[in-house]
């Protein structure tokens, strides 16, 4: 719960230590991956971590950032009683 909270903190926004625990407690919410220069990805986060790997390692593009949708945040503020 402290990390779903963070991440409403960060606008939504996640980082790669908050990834990999969503990924373990939370793994079918959805993530979406803003890619330098392919289109955003929208994933569960056990896939988004396995898609960044995979995109990286092949170096065909590089992973900007990994945040929440604006749904998926308003709800989850609402869940958690944070005013918007």
């Amino acid at each position: 719960m402290k990390t779903i909270k963070d991440i409403l903190s960060q606008f939504g926004y996640i980082t790669k230590p908050q990834l990999s625990e969503l990924a373990e407690h939370f793994a079918c919410t959805r993530v979406v991956i803003k890619w330098s220069g392919m289109p955003r990805e929208r994933l569960p986060a056990w896939e988004a971590i396995e898609r960044i790997e995979e995109v990286e390692k092949k170096n065909i593009d590089y992973c900007r950032s990994v945040f929440l949708s604006a749904q998926d945040t308003d709800k989850l503020k609402e869940v958690f009683n944070i005013v918007q």
